[in-house]
Formats: structure tokens, C-alpha cells, sequence
């Protein structure tokens, strides 16, 4: 677990992991993820704000879209899946319904 970002991830759905490969793979996740963004801090910047919007788009989902809103999915969304291609890839992990999920908690709260 990763104190410092205030955030984690977890692998779903790759059976056939020891628990170290399962940790292994979450940890190169997030280091590909921080490459990709800048730092652990835009990666729990992007994610927050993603998540923002998503649930903008579900509490009224024929709103108009900013360009700011669209650069703020397209952003996320395209580095958490170079990350998880890259660490599938990296590792040889096949399994088709596996996926990383990350969890960013309240810093007044943890």
C-alpha cells in the first residue's frame, strides 16, 4: 500500500496470480500510472476529477460537454489503460476480464 498518494489499486478478475504477482502487478499499475500522469499527485488529481464528471454525466446525461470534461475522461481513461496494457504485457498477464481498480480516500479522513 502506497501511505504517501493516499490512494491504491487492486487487481480483479486475474486468477492464477500468487498473492506477490497480484501486489506486484498493483504496484507497477501505479508507477506506470504516476510516469504517465507526472506524479502521484496528478494521478489522484486525474482520478478525482474523472470520477467528478462521471457522476456529472450520470446526474444529467444530455448536458452539454466541455471540452474540459472530455479532456478530463479521454485523460484518465487513456492512461489507465496504457498502464494496464503495459503491466498485462509486462507480467504475461491473459486473463480477458481482468482490471485494475483504484481507490483514493478523503485526506481528512486517512
Amino acid at each position: 500500500m502506497r501511505l504517501h498518494s493516499k490512494y491504491n489499486a487492486t487487481l480483479h478478475s486475474a486468477g492464477g496470480l500468487t498473492d506477490e504477482q497480484r501486489q506486484t502487478a498493483e504496484q507497477k499499475f501505479l508507477e506506470v500510472l504516476e510516469h504517465a500522469l507526472g506524479g502521484a499527485s496528478a494521478v489522484r488529481g486525474a482520478y478525482v476529477e474523472w470520477t467528478a464528471v462521471r457522476s456529472m454525466r450520470a446526474e444529467n446525461p444530455g448536458g452539454c460537454r466541455s471540452s474540459e470534461e472530455l479532456q478530463a475522461i479521454a485523460r484518465w481513461e487513456q492512461a489507465a489503460e496504457h498502464a494496464t496494457r503495459a503491466v498485462f504485457r509486462q507480467m504475461q498477464i491473459a486473463a480477458q476480464n481482468a482490471f485494475f481498480e483504484l481507490e483514493v480516500w478523503n485526506s481528512r479522513t486517512h
